[in-house]
C-alpha cells in the first residue's frame, strides 16, 4: 500500500493539533475554548478567578450606589430643563460627577452589579421629572394645538437622561470618554 500524497489529493489532508497552554496554570488548551487575554491564552476557569478578584463590592455598595446616582441624577434633571443648550455639556459632567461620588461613597469597590446600580439610578433619578412633563402632553390640554406649550425643556430633559446615565455608566465601568 502505498502512502497519498496529501496535496494532490486534498481530502486526505491530515489536520494538525494546535497545542495551547493556558499561560496561568499551564492546562493544555484548545483553540476553541482558549480566551485571548492582554497577556496571553488562558482557559475559561483562569479567566472567571481573574474576574472574581476584580468583584470586591458589599452587599449594601449596589443599593448605595443606586442611591447616590439617583438622588445626583434627579438634581441635575432639575436643572435640565433651564440649561436648553448647555444640557449637552453638562450632563456628561454630573455623569462624571455621579460616578466619582459613588466611588467615594462605596470606597473604590468595584463590581458589576454596582455597575448596573449606577445605570440604574441615574436614569431613575432623571425620570420624575421628565414625567412630569410628559404627563399635560398626554391628558392632550390642548397646548400643543394652540402653540401655547414649549416642548424644548422636555426634549432637553429627555437628552439629558440620556447623555447623563451613559456617560455614569460608561465612566462606572472604566471607560474613558
Amino acid at each position: 500500500m502505498t502512502e497519498q500524497d496529501p496535496i494532490a489529493d486534498p481530502m486526505t489532508i491530515p489536520v494538525e493539533e494546535v497545542q495551547l497552554r493556558c499561560n496561568r496554570c499551564n492546562k493544555p488548551i484548545t483553540p476553541a475554548t482558549a480566551i485571548l487575554t492582554e497577556t496571553g491564552y488562558r482557559c475559561a476557569e483562569c479567566v472567571r478567578a481573574q474576574q472574581r478578584v476584580f468583584d470586591t463590592t458589599k452587599k449594601l455598595d449596589p443599593f448605595l450606589g443606586f442611591a447616590v446616582a439617583a438622588l445626583i441624577s434627579f438634581a441635575g434633571s432639575w436643572l435640565a430643563g433651564r440649561l436648553g443648550f448647555f444640557t449637552i455639556l453638562v450632563a456628561p459632567a454630573i455623569g462624571t460627577l455621579i460616578t466619582n461620588a459613588v466611588r467615594l461613597v462605596v470606597n473604590r469597590r468595584r463590581s458589576k452589579a454596582l455597575n448596573t446600580a449606577v445605570l440604574a439610578g441615574a436614569i431613575v433619578g432623571a425620570l420624575p421629572l421628565l414625567i412630569m412633563a410628559i404627563v399635560p402632553l398626554l391628558r392632550g390640554s390642548g397646548l400643543l394645538l394652540t402653540g401655547g406649550g414649549n416642548l424644548l425643556p422636555l426634549i432637553w430633559r429627555v437628552v439629558y437622561a440620556a447623555l447623563v446615565s451613559s456617560s455614569a455608566y460608561a465612566q462606572a465601568k472604566g471607560l474613558r470618554l
